[in-house]
């Protein structure tokens, strides 16, 4: 397996990665709302000439400073647990610090992205925006903003407001 940037002919089938990882279209349609964007790339996981993991990346904001968020982030189902996410992950931050981002933002387990990189945005002092129950019910816990610091002098001067593309919600 290698991970690589995804190619347009691949786009229906990082689409169906997502599909089928999340059991809904929510993450799918993020993916098309954001892909053409300025500063979105995607990443995705080929093996063999097959599309098993995808990760976006597009633009967010925090004040007037421009950061990257990570996600959607998705492996096929039969493919979840063997390393594929993680790896997308790692190109994905690696692929951002080349292009000169400060940082990375994204919303998840503390749990499996400190590990990869990510820490609470709150060290930072940035707050989550999406903190609280959602309209599903669903509840995003403050900690589960994190962000990945690419350049720390740039990254320490981040402050105000945090905005992801409106797709996110």
């Amino acid at each position: 397996m290698i991970v690589r940037p995804e190619l347009p002919e691949e786009r229906a089938a990082s689409i169906e990665v997502e599909r089928s990882a999340f059991g809904q279209p929510l993450e799918a349609s993020i993916v098309e709302a954001v892909r053409d964007e300025p500063g979105s790339f995607a990443l995705v996981a080929d093996d063999d000439g097959v599309v098993i993991g995808h990760v976006q990346m597009s633009r967010a904001w925090i004040g007037t400073d421009e950061v990257l968020a990570l996600g959607p982030i998705a492996v096929a189902p039969e493919r979840q647990g063997a390393g594929t996410g993680a790896e997308l992950v790692a190109a994905a931050l690696e692929e951002a610090r080349r292009r000169g981002d400060a940082a990375v933002i994204l919303l998840g387990s503390p749990d499996y992205y400190g590990r990869l990189g990510f820490r609470p945005a709150t060290t930072l002092g940035l707050a989550n925006p999406f903190a609280g129950a959602q309209e599903d019910g669903f509840v995003i816990e403050e900690h589960d903003f994190q962000v990945a610091v690419l350049d720390a002098e740039r990254a320490a001067k981040l402050a105000g407001e945090v905005r992801w593309h409106p797709a996110f919600g």
